[in-house]
């Protein structure tokens, strides 16, 4: 059930919304959770995003590392997402999720190639063999 105030999420046995600090009656008890309010974390559009972004940054040679901290953030939402709504997500957070995942891989590949090409090219200008 949620709260009729600020809409946030409340277990059967909760007495005062821990968010707003309203009174929950009797009334609010019975009813049902099929309130059309899902909160934040409710809503598989930031999931989504984050993952989008999260591999869109990791496919960029030099910005790989940016993209694997933007998809662990994705994946975090995505779990959270799943905690709320149960074991049913929708297909845009598990395609969130996907692209998170395919973010935090190919962000680390790239950012293991970014690092042997940048310790080759120090050893390179250190050898001469780039004048």
């Amino acid at each position: 059930m949620y709260c009729n105030k600020c809409g946030a999420y409340l277990t059967e046995t909760t007495r005062i919304c821990p968010q707003c600090g309203t009174p929950v009656s009797g009334e609010e008890r019975n009813l049902t959770t099929t309130s059309t309010y899902q909160g934040p974390l409710g809503n598989p559009v930031p999931v989504l995003v984050w993952g989008i972004v999260g591999l869109s940054f990791a496919l960029s040679f030099y910005l790989s590392l940016l993209g694997i901290i933007f998809s662990f953030i994705g994946l975090s939402k995505s779990n959270k997402y799943r905690e709320f709504t149960g074991d049913a997500p929708s297909n845009m957070a598990k395609i969130g999720r996907r692209l998170s995942i395919a973010g935090i891989i190919v962000g680390m590949i790239l950012t293991v190639l970014l690092t042997v090409f940048v310790v080759g090219m120090i050893f390179a200008a250190k050898e001469g063999y780039l004048h």
